[in-house]
């Protein structure tokens, strides 16, 4: 009897790491991180932005202002066309983006943001800190790399009040002060699509002139 009970028992145990059959049917390949996984794909407009640049808050600080004549949304030519592709292993992302109706000497700022369609959320991403903007979009067309690295550079980059709430993105809304740092946790936001890319030129600094918010690339 006692013989049957350890047979039993023995039939129960879960079988070994070598015995266990595939359950996805996908084949592992560790070094195919780096091959671009997830697309989202924007369409920059004006008329994504907030409101008309007379809008402009009084109380805002003066480098988020107008320092040229500011022209209406329905009344400016600019447009664009972009893309953030991240890899699989979500090391990396590339922001791919071309713009028509620009002039590159007007182009102040160029950032990534966290925000729903409409609202002016914080900056995830500033293509300024290390580039100059008007050299790269000289031809129309921006393709950059993002890190780790330059998410937590545009987090750092602002000091005092004003920056807690415009330099770097919250995991959560709950938490505001606990920002994402990782190329994951931009990609998470996008998956949430409260992500959009938002070109400021110098007569549409406070909405910006055209704003695009990033969806799942469509076939």
């Amino acid at each position: 009897m006692r013989a049957l009970f350890l047979c039993l028992a023995v039939a129960a145990l879960p079988l070994s790491a070598q015995e266990i059959a595939p359950v996805s049917g996908i084949p592992l390949e560790t070094n195919a991180g780096s091959d671009i996984g997830y697309v989202f794909e924007a369409w920059l407009s004006p008329h994504q932005e907030g409101g008309e640049e007379e809008d402009t808050p009084a109380f805002i600080p003066s480098m988020f202002k107008s320092t040229a004549p500011s022209v209406a949304r329905n009344d400016r030519p600019s447009r664009g066309h972009g893309t953030l592709s991240f890899t699989k292993d979500f090391s990396k992302a590339y922001a791919h983006v071309a713009t028509e109706g620009v002039n590159p000497e007007d182009i102040a700022m160029f950032h990534i943001h966290c925000g729903r369609p409409g609202q002016l959320g914080p900056i995830i991403v500033d293509f300024g800190l290390k580039n100059d903007l008007p050299s790269l979009f000289d031809d129309g067309v921006l393709s950059l790399e993002i890190t780790n690295e330059d998410i937590v550079a545009t987090k750092d980059h602002g000091h005092g009040l004003v920056a807690a709430f415009t330099a770097g993105c919250p995991i959560t809304p709950a938490v505001p002060l606990d920002k994402v740092v990782t190329v994951a946790g931009m990609a998470q936001i996008a998956f949430e699509r409260e992500l959009y890319f938002n070109l400021h030129t110098y007569g549409q600094m406070f909405f910006g002139d055209i704003r695009g918010q990033l969806h799942p690339k469509s076939k």
